[in-house]
C-alpha cells in the first residue's frame, strides 16, 4: 500500500485506524455470516414453537367442542328416541322430533360455539336443531370412511360454505359415530355438529398474534382454508407446498422446507392435527430474516463506527501528547542549525522513549556547548601564546648574538659562571624560538636542566635535583614548556622562600599506555585552603586563563593545556603541606614521536 507523503504524526494515526479497522471488519465479515444464520435459527424456533402451540390449541377446541355430542346420556328419554328401531307413526315422530329438536336447540343456547346439530337414530330417523343442515349428513356419510368413524374417531369436514337462512357462511362440522348407544350392530347412527368457522378463524389468529412476521396457513385435504397473512396462494401453490412438506417428511429431515414462490423466498415448517386431519402450517418470507440481518448488521456497524470514531479521537489526543516533545525537538535543532547551542527541550519528566530521546538531545547540547567553550578557550590560550612568542621574537637574531657574544667573552676571561648562564640561556631561547607545539621528552628535559642550571648558579648550589627518568620515554611526544612552569613554581612558591638546602624531585614512568610525571619538592609547601582555591581555579581556568598573571598561573595554564588537547581522563593533581613540601602529578597519553 503506498501511502501518500506526510508527517510521520499522520502516518502513524493511519496505520493505526488501519489496524483497528482489519479486525472490525473481519469480524463484520467472520460473525455476520453466524449473525444471520442465528437470525434464522431464531426464526426456526418460533415457527416450530407456533407451531406446536396452534396444533395444540386446534386439538383442544375440537376436543371440547366433540364432548357436546354426548348431549343425550343425561335424558334418558333422547337416549330411548334414538334406540328405537321400529318404524315411527307420524305423530310419534312429531313427539319425538320436538323433544329432540328443543334438546339440540338447548345445547346450542348453552355453547355459542355452535350453531347447528344433527343427529340419527337406530331406526333411520334425522332429527336437527332448528336452522341445521339436516341433510348434509348423509352426503357427509358417503366421504367419510366408516371404518374411521367406528374406531370413536372424530371427523372434522373442511370450511364449506352454508346457505340456511340461520346458519349463513363458512361452518365446519364434526361427525361422530354414536357407539354407546345400546344394541347397536349395524345401524348408521352419527351426530354432527356444526361450527361458524369465524370462531375458528379468531382463534387462529388469537394464536399467530404474538408473532405478526409468522405465517399461519391451514389446509384441509389440498384445500386452503385458513390464511393469516394475506399473501395469494392459488391451489396449485398449496399443492407444491405440500408436496414439498411430504417429500422432506418422507427424509425426516427436520430443515425447514424452502421455496421460491412468487419471485420470493419463503420458509415453512408443517404440523398434522390428528384431530381435523388438517396441516397447520406456519412460515415466514426469507426478506423478513434478512431484515432482521440486515438490522443486527446495521447495529454492529454503528457500535463499531461509534468505537472507531472514539478510537481516532484518543489516538489524535494522544499523538498530539506523544509528539509535542518531539515538534520542540525539531524546532530547537532549527536554532541549533543556526547556530545557537543555548536550545533545551523540556522533557516533562518521561520515562519512556521519546523521553530518554530528549534527555540524550539535552546531554548532546551540554556537551556540543562544553567542547565549543573549550574549543573558544583552547584558541584563545593558543592565540596568547602565539602573542607572546611574537613578542619574545623581537629582533631574535640581536638577542642571540649578544647570548653568544657574553658568552665568548666570559670564556675568554674565564668567568664561567657567566658562561654557562649565557648558553644556558641561549639554548632555552633557541628552544623556544624554533621548537614546534609538540616536542620530546629528551628536548622538554634538556630546556628543564638548562633552567635549573641558571638556577643552581643563583642559588650557589643550595638545591640538590634528583632524576627518576624511563629512559625508554625519551622519544615519546610532550607538550612543549608542559613541564617548566611546574620545575618554576618549584623554586619561586617552594623552595626559595625556604632558604638553606632544599630538594627537587623529578620523576617520569611509564603505566601502561599513559606517562606518569612527578614534581616534588620539600620546600614552604601549601595550605589546604590554598589547595582549595587551586583547584576551584581548575574548574574556572577557562576564566582565568583570560586573565593577567597570578600566582600559581603557570599550573592553570598547564592544567587547560592538558584538559583541552588531551582530554577530560587526562589530569593534573596537586598535594602538599604547610612546611612538608608540594607534589604535582601529571598523567598524559604515551604518544611516540612521528618520524
Amino acid at each position: 500500500m503506498n501511502v501518500p507523503a506526510s508527517s510521520f504524526q499522520r502516518k502513524l494515526i493511519f496505520s493505526y485506524i488501519i489496524i483497528i479497522l482489519i479486525p472490525v471488519i473481519s469480524a463484520l465479515f467472520i460473525f455476520g455470516f453466524d449473525f444471520y444464520n442465528q437470525t434464522r435459527r431464531n426464526y426456526e424456533d418460533i415457527m416450530n414453537q407456533l407451531n406446536k402451540r396452534t396444533n395444540l390449541v386446534v386439538s383442544d377446541f375440537f376436543s371440547n367442542i366433540s364432548r357436546t355430542s354426548y348431549f343425550y346420556i343425561t335424558d334418558n328419554r333422547l337416549k330411548r328416541i334414538l334406540e328405537k328401531k321400529s318404524n315411527l307413526n307420524s305423530l310419534e315422530f312429531i313427539e319425538d322430533s320436538n323433544y329432540m329438536q328443543q334438546a339440540m336447540d338447548q345445547v346450542l343456547l348453552m355453547n355459542g360455539q355452535l350453531v347447528g346439530m344433527t343427529i340419527t337414530g337406530m331406526n333411520g330417523r334425522i332429527y336437527s336443531s332448528t336452522g341445521a343442515n339436516a341433510g348434509y349428513l348423509n352426503a357427509l356419510l358417503g366421504e367419510i370412511p366408516k371404518e374411521k368413524l367406528k374406531e370413536g374417531k372424530i371427523f372434522v369436514t373442511g370450511a364449506y360454505e352454508s346457505k340456511f337462512p340461520n346458519n349463513l357462511g363458512k361452518v365446519v362440522s364434526i361427525v361422530r359415530y354414536l357407539s354407546d348407544l345400546d344394541g347397536l350392530k349395524e345401524q348408521s347412527v352419527h351426530v354432527k355438529l356444526d361450527i361458524r368457522f369465524k370462531l375458528i378463524e379468531n382463534l387462529f389468529g388469537g394464536v399467530t398474534e404474538t408473532n405478526r412476521e409468522v405465517g399461519t396457513i391451514v389446509v384441509a385435504g389440498d384445500k386452503l382454508i385458513y390464511n393469516s397473512i394475506e399473501y395469494s396462494f392459488d391451489d396449485q401453490t398449496i399443492k407444491r407446498i405440500l408436496s414439498q412438506i411430504e417429500i422432506n417428511r418422507e427424509k425426516q429431515a427436520d430443515d425447514l422446507v424452502q421455496l421460491m414462490i412468487g419471485g420470493e423466498n419463503y420458509l415453512f415448517t408443517e404440523t398434522l392435527n390428528e384431530q381435523t386431519g388438517w396441516s397447520i402450517i406456519q412460515y415466514v418470507p426469507s426478506r423478513i430474516i434478512d431484515s432482521a440481518f440486515k438490522k443486527n448488521v446495521s447495529n454492529y456497524v454503528v457500535i463499531s463506527l461509534l468505537c472507531l470514531s472514539s478510537a481516532c479521537i484518543i489516538a489524535i489526543l494522544y499523538s498530539r501528547r506523544f509528539f509535542k516533545p518531539i515538534y520542540n525537538l525539531i524546532k530547537m535543532m532549527k536554532f541549533v542549525d543556526s547556530g545557537s547551542l543555548d536550545q533545551m527541550v523540556d522533557d516533562e519528566k518521561r520515562e519512556d522513549e521519546v523521553g530518554r530521546l530528549v534527555q540524550s538531545y539535552n546531554l548532546m547540547m551540554s556537551r556540543l556547548k562544553e567542547s565549543r567553550e573549550k574549543e573558544i578557550i583552547s584558541t584563545q590560550l593558543q592565540k596568547q601564546a602565539e602573542m607572546k612568542m611574537l613578542q619574545t621574537q623581537i629582533n631574535p637574531h640581536f638577542l642571540y648574538n649578544t647570548l653568544n657574544t657574553i658568552s665568548s667573552i666570559a670564556e675568554l676571561y674565564r668567568i664561567e659562571p657567566i658562561s654557562v648562564m649565557t648558553k644556558s640561556l641561549s639554548s632555552m631561547y633557541r628552544y623556544n624560538l624554533k621548537s614546534k607545539d609538540h616536542v620530546t621528552i629528551q628536548n622538554e628535559l634538556e630546556q628543564i636542566k638548562n633552567y635549573i642550571s641558571i638556577q643552581q648558579i643563583r642559588f650557589f648550589n643550595k638545591f640538590e635535583v634528583i632524576y627518576e627518568i624511563d629512559e625508554n620515554l625519551l622519544p615519546y611526544k610532550i607538550l612543549k614548556f608542559l613541564l617548566q612552569p611546574i620545575i618554576e613554581n618549584s623554586f619561586y612558591h617552594g623552595l626559595e622562600p625556604k632558604g638553606g638546602m632544599g630538594t627537587l624531585q623529578l620523576s617520569l614512568k611509564k603505566q601502561g599506555h599513559t606517562i606518569y610525571i612527578k614534581v616534588q619538592d620539600d620546600g614552604m609547601g601549601i595550605s589546604e585552603q590554598r589547595l582549595e582555591e587551586i583547584h576551584r581555579s581548575f574548574l574556572s581556568s577557562a576564566r582565568i586563563g583570560l586573565q593577567e598573571p597570578m600566582n600559581h598561573i603557570g599550573l592553570q595554564n598547564v592544567y587547560a593545556r592538558i584538559r583541552n588537547h588531551y582530554g577530560d581522563e587526562y589530569w593534573l593533581r596537586i598535594t602538599g603541606k604547610v612546611n612538608e613540601g608540594t607534589c604535582v602529578e601529571i598523567l598524559i597519553p604515551a604518544e611516540l614521536e612521528e618520524e
